[in-house]
């Protein structure tokens, strides 16, 4: 096969990008996979963004079928409960609490960002049906006998399908004129990580507030979490001009003690959020893959858990194609990927929406409502189930 001849052509070389790579690599050491990235990856390790990423129970074993699990619990923190509150009520949604089974209770995993696309890039690397071009951009994309891309370079790149991994602001999404509902929240998420005087135990929190809510999330070490703040964005220039210690005393109040005096605080990241979703995950021969086709509020913490299971969709697909004879570009596999990964990104998108919606409200007798409605749901054991099993993902 030709340098330039792919079987699927990945545009987009984060997250998303790399996942998809590792997972259609394995179906098959025939397939061709070619990754087009503008940053250069293959030199440059990813730093820290501030942000730590959630990852369910079952995105864990997805990790191990990839062969990245390994080498990420060196730096990842257990999450073995979740504790969720209303603002300063004393009604709190305990996952497990005191009565639960302990065996092979853990929820998830938290890891720093930088470190999961280290591992990624660094196992792309070492996979032989992979090939990165980078640092490099696409000029012209054209749909005719086959997927051509004209890069920066002049150079053609041929494919069967085209991936797109470019992100929630897609300029591919944008150049194909695929309608596309975007909500800005009016929010922003401020992230970065504390030292504090307690051990976490491996305890996530999430706190609701009607300015938006703040999650502590367990890091590999006792006496470290990872923070989100979710501010309204018309006071995010208020938060950061604080001073260090005027900074900590504002973050406390909101912590209520849960794991101790914060001792220290990293350096402060802010992103502003927004809802994207894509009215349909293709074009032509091209697939739209995770934030380029749907990106939800981080209020459930499963951004990217959402991305993976449209990559495990995309897989399956290909896979059935594969072992029937069929063309991995056929429009019945465009037809199903559209259909199941929409239906599922629909439904996340719906219910953060929503869930953000009904915690923001300021009506008390909506917030007396949600306070009761936690100390229900606390002592209901079948309903605090499916609330563990929408948690860890499985």
């Amino acid at each position: 096969m030709a340098n330039n001849n792919f079987d699927i052509l990945i545009i987009g070389g984060s997250f998303a990008g790399l996942t998809t790579s590792l997972a259609l690599a394995q179906i098959s050491s025939n397939i061709k996979i070619a990754i087009v990235e503008k940053t250069d990856i293959k030199n440059n390790n990813r730093q820290s963004d501030g942000r730590g990423y959630a990852i369910s129970s079952s995105s864990l074993k997805f990790f191990q079928e990839i062969g990245i699990y390994d080498r990420l619990q060196e730096n990842a923190g257990k999450i073995e409960d979740i504790k969720i509150s209303d603002s300063d009520s004393p009604f709190i949604l305990d996952f497990f609490g005191s009565q639960v089974d302990k065996k092979n209770k853990q929820l998830g995993q938290i890891i720093e960002s930088y470190h999961i696309h280290n591992a990624l890039r660094d196992k792309v690397l070492q996979t032989k049906n992979i090939t990165i071009f980078c640092p490099h951009s696409y000029k012209e994309v054209k749909f005719e006998d086959c997927c051509k891309i004209i890069l920066n370079n002049n150079q053609e790149l041929h494919a069967k399908l085209i991936l797109a991994c470019d992100g929630r602001f897609s300029k591919l999404r944008e150049k194909f004129q695929i309608h596309t509902i975007v909500k800005k929240y009016q929010q922003t998420a401020i992230v970065f990580d504390i030292e504090h005087q307690n051990p976490h135990n491996n305890v996530a929190y999430e706190k609701f507030y009607n300015t938006g809510p703040l999650a502590i999330l367990p890091l590999k070490q006792q006496n470290k979490s990872s923070i989100v703040w979710i501010v309204q964005s018309k006071d995010l220039e208020a938060y950061l001009a604080l001073d260090e210690l005027n900074f900590i005393n504002q973050l406390s109040k909101k912590i209520n003690n849960d794991v101790g005096k914060i001792k220290n605080i990293s350096q402060k990241f802010s992103y502003p959020l927004t809802l994207v979703e894509a009215s349909q995950f293709y074009h032509q021969k091209m697939l739209l893959i995770g934030d380029a086709a749907c990106g939800v509020h981080p209020i459930a913490g499963q951004g990217f858990n959402l991305a993976i299971s449209s990559i495990q969709i995309l897989q399956k697909l290909i896979k059935e194609n594969l072992l029937n004879g069929l063309d991995l570009d056929s429009q019945n596999l465009i037809d199903q990927f559209n259909s199941k990964a929409r239906f599922n990104c629909q439904k996340m998108a719906i219910a953060t929406d929503i869930l953000n919606s009904l915690f923001e409200n300021k009506n008390i007798t909506l917030s007396i409502s949600r306070k009761i409605g936690l100390s229900l749901v606390n002592k209901i054991p079948k309903l605090k189930k499916i609330f563990i099993k929408s948690a860890g993902g499985c």
